[in-house]
Formats: structure tokens, C-alpha cells, sequence
């Protein structure tokens, strides 16, 4: 938590365990809202009974009540960085947390699975160098590059990985910081140059939301490496009209016209698009053929 006045920090303190503690109270409302609607069942009650939807409707509040408190409180808890979602913005936020909950569903099923797998057969293929016949160039040389493959196999899932994870660097480090960390790791990766440009260091948005716009700069960092056949990457984060712009440009080839109708860039950008238009914003596609293409994000800042 910043070094804030004591008294500041007495009333943070004393205001998330008072959160807390409702939170755990109407939690016990909400379970006895839905044992006591378990109960009508249990007698069979008529479905006409309007005591059936009223009580499901006041757990379902009450959980809702404990949702807003959880947020507030870990608002308060993580010294008053990133701010709590806006609830008018809840119901976009909950499909963003949703397709992050599931990418790590996802990579932790390719970590245990693929990523296990590939690992294990790079152990069991050195055991086996060691057991056959390595005099015979040919052998060496087959045996050599199933390694080299497999090892790059390892590595490629290691990164799909890390790609997938939630960033959680983004919550210590807030978006401008976060995304030049990612970047930097971008260029040592891919060899392309990375420059990140900051001309104003936003403020912490909601977590969820600077993940959102987090996932889209680095889907168009993954077009950039797909299929740019570029050499630099800039990406400019400025204001103007009451928007946070994040810029995104390459010096590629420029979006070919039978390239872009390909399944998976079409489906990138297309997926750009929706998470941007989740968070109230727009995603503008500048290209022209040989002059490199440009992502121009604007998200409504502050959010309204």
C-alpha cells in the first residue's frame, strides 16, 4: 500500500474488514434465501407460488451485494490503485472475466497435458541417444534434429503458455508499465524492434478493463509477427477527446487483400474489435499495401 496518513490508512483498514464482515453476513442471508427456496421445492409447493421467484431473486441480489463488496474491498486492500469496476460497466466486465477465466483454463490444460508431454519426450529421446548405436552419422543426425524439434515444440508451448495466462503484471505495474514489459520480452522474442511511447502514463483503470485493452495490443502484436514481415513495432498511448488511444503501427507489408481474408487474421481482428467494443470503445484498421498497417484503439477515458 503508498505511504498515505495514518488516518487514511486506519479508515482503509477498518473499511475492508467492515466489507469483509457484511460480506460473510449476507452470504449466510443469500444460503439460508436459497435453503429456504429448496424447502418450497421440497414440499411442492405450485409453480404459480410467487415465493419461488421472489426468494431466487433476493439470493441472486444478495450475491450480487457480495460481488460489489469483494471489489470494494479489494480496492481498499490493494492501497486504492486500480478502481473498482463501475457497476453500469459490470455486465461487459463479467464476458471480459469470463474469456480470461477461460485462457487459464486453457493453459493450465496445455501445461499438463501438451507442455508435459513434449518435456517428457525430450527426457525420454536423450535417454535413448545414450542407448543406441550414435556412430551412425545418420542416426545422429535424425536423432539430433527430432531433439531440435521437440525442443522447440517445449518452448513454443511454454510461450502459448504465458500468452494465455492472465497478465498479472499488470495489477503491480498498471497499463504503460505493463505493456513495456511485455513488449520488451516481444522484441528479445521475435527480433523485431519494439518502441513503446507513453505521452501520458494513464491512470489505474479497473484491472479487467486495462486487461482488455492489454489483450488487444498484444493480438495485434501477434499479427505483427505473423504475417507483418516487419522489422519495427511502435505503440503510442496519448489522450485526445476525452479517449485513452493506443496506437499500434508496423512498417510491413501492409494488409495483402487475399492475406486478409485468411481465417485467423480476420478472426484477430475481428476479436479485437468486439473486446474494444466491450469496453464502450472503437478499433480503426489503417493499411495500405508495402506501407505497414496501423491498430488505432480509443477507449472512452476516464470511463463513463
Amino acid at each position: 500500500m503508498p505511504d498515505y496518513d495514518p488516518l487514511i490508512t486506519a479508515f482503509v483498514h477498518e473499511a475492508a474488514q467492515a466489507l469483509d464482515q457484511a460480506s460473510q453476513n449476507i452470504g449466510q442471508l443469500a444460503a439460508r434465501a436459497y435453503h429456504s427456496y429448496d424447502t418450497l421445492i421440497a414440499q411442492q409447493s405450485p409453480p404459480t407460488d410467487p415465493r419461488w421467484e421472489h426468494l431466487a431473486q433476493v439470493a441472486r441480489q444478495l450475491e450480487k451485494l457480495i460481488e460489489r463488496n469483494t471489489r470494494l474491498s479489494r480496492y481498499l486492500s490493494d492501497g486504492m490503485l486500480a478502481p473498482p469496476e463501475d457497476d453500469e460497466l459490470w455486465p461487459r466486465i463479467r464476458i471480459i472475466q469470463s474469456q480470461e477465466e477461460e485462457r487459464s483454463r486453457l493453459a493450465r490444460e496445455l501445461e499438463e497435458s501438451v507442455g508435459q508431454l513434449l518435456a517428457n519426450a525430450v527426457f525420454e529421446l536423450a535417454s535413448c541417444r545414450s542407448l543406441l548405436d550414435t556412430q551412425n552419422p545418420a542416426v545422429e543426425e535424425g536423432l539430433a534434429a527430432l531433439k531440435a524439434e521437440l525442443e522447440r515444440g517445449v518452448s513454443d508451448v511454454r510461450q502459448l503458455i504465458a500468452d494465455l495466462d492472465p497478465p498479472s503484471f499488470l495489477g503491480t505495474l498498471g497499463l504503460a508499465a505493463g505493456l513495456r514489459r511485455y513488449m520488451e520480452s516481444f522484441e528479445e522474442r521475435t527480433g523485431i524492434q519494439s518502441v513503446l511511447r507513453a505521452q501520458v502514463t494513464p491512470q489505474r483503470l479497473p484491472t479487467t478493463v486495462e486487461v482488455a485493452i492489454f489483450r488487444i495490443i498484444q493480438e495485434g502484436l501477434e499479427n505483427v509477427r505473423r504475417h507483418a514481415q516487419a522489422d519495427r513495432v511502435e505503440v503510442d498511448i496519448y489522450e485526445e477527446d476525452k479517449a485513452l488511444v493506443v496506437c499500434l503501427t508496423d512498417n510491413g507489408i501492409g494488409l495483402q487483400p487475399q492475406g486478409f481474408a485468411g481465417r485467423r487474421r480476420g478472426l484477430g481482428i475481428v476479436s479485437m474489435r468486439e473486446r474494444a467494443e466491450l469496453l464502450g470503445g472503437t478499433l480503426r484498421v489503417r493499411s495500405d499495401v508495402e506501407q505497414g498497417t496501423q491498430l488505432m484503439l480509443s477507449v472512452p477515458y476516464p470511463l463513463s
